[in-house]
């Protein structure tokens, strides 16, 4: 109801009265004046006048209502989790639809790879997407190098904000960090059941060197819905064909990693050489100093 509401206030430049928005949306008045009250309680500047209601302006909150009607009901919405990974995750053991998403304003043990803790202050993008795509098993780490490139397009399109990868989940702009990626699956032998895709986004948060945010880089208005959707949009439609063979070779475009002197740290061991190549499992190729070839495929990389 909150979404018809404001569909029926954002066209208008002039107040609708109660009863008009009454005989639209078949309820009472009264109903109408608690959906307008709660709305004005979660941020809406909604003006009310003798003549009617009128929108003067909205929060840059991704709730479920803010989203295209065919999405609304897999937006979950909170003010604060734990972790939205973790949300996720019980709602992808549940069954939940593909592209269901879990996103919060705050989390209070955010977490990033290798359970390093992510900071998440109010005004970032903090969100998990529950994916099943129909891909082979070894197919899985390029979720996150496809993640990485759909959101770097999806701000140059909005703000034209150049970002660039590093391996293998963070989008940096003059190496300062603009985003982190982590994926968990769950899997049987045979086949993926699902992915989860967490993202954590400097949008309107405060940061310190060495990150950095969109509102920081555009000193313009910012929207987390417009980027959310936009993000859902190139991702879905990438993920319909089940085809990630054109990943690497996108990337490798848009990588910072390759060529520089780098350190990877798993679980349990620490690599270093000059990152030389990615491989089409996505896996980083190191040379160490004594000319040998080794391939990384997960772990978290510093650039030296």
């Amino acid at each position: 109801m909150k979404a018809r509401i404001l569909d029926h206030l954002n066209p208008s430049s002039e107040p609708i009265s109660g009863e008009r928005l009454s005989r639209s949306l078949g309820v009472s008045r009264v109903a109408i004046w608690k959906h307008i009250r709660q709305l004005q309680e979660l941020g809406y500047d909604i003006e009310a006048t003798a003549k009617g209601y009128r929108l003067i302006s909205g929060p840059d909150t991704p709730f479920a209502w803010a989203f295209r009607p065919d999405r609304q009901a897999r937006v979950h919405h909170f003010a604060e989790v734990v972790s939205t990974m973790d949300t996720a995750m019980e709602l992808g053991r549940n069954g939940c639809p593909a592209f269901s998403v879990v996103v919060a304003e705050q989390q209070t043990q955010g977490r990033g790879r290798l359970q390093r803790p992510w900071q998440s202050a109010r005004g970032g993008l903090y969100f998990t997407m529950v994916l099943r795509p129909a891909i082979a098993l070894s197919d899985a780490p390029l979720i996150n190098l496809a993640a990485a490139l759909d959101m770097a397009a999806t701000l140059n399109d909005l703000y034209d904000i150049q970002a660039q990868l590093k391996w293998p989940n963070d989008l940096l702009v003059q190496d300062r960090k603009l985003a982190g990626i982590l994926s968990q699956m769950s899997a049987e032998p045979d086949r993926i059941e699902f992915i989860n895709l967490g993202i954590g986004l400097n949008v309107h948060n405060n940061t310190q060197p060495p990150a950095v945010s969109v509102a920081a880089l555009t000193g313009k208005t910012v929207s987390r819905v417009r980027i959310l959707e936009g993000f859902w949009d190139r991702l879905e439609q990438r993920l319909q064909n089940a085809d990630l063979s054109a990943v690497v070779a996108q990337w490798k475009v848009k990588t910072i990693t390759l060529g520089r002197q780098v350190k990877v740290q798993t679980l349990n061991e620490q690599f270093e050489g000059r990152a030389v190549d990615v491989q089409d499992n996505g896996g980083l190729v190191l040379e160490t100093a004594d000319g040998r070839r080794m391939t990384v495929v997960y772990g978290d990389c510093f650039h030296q």
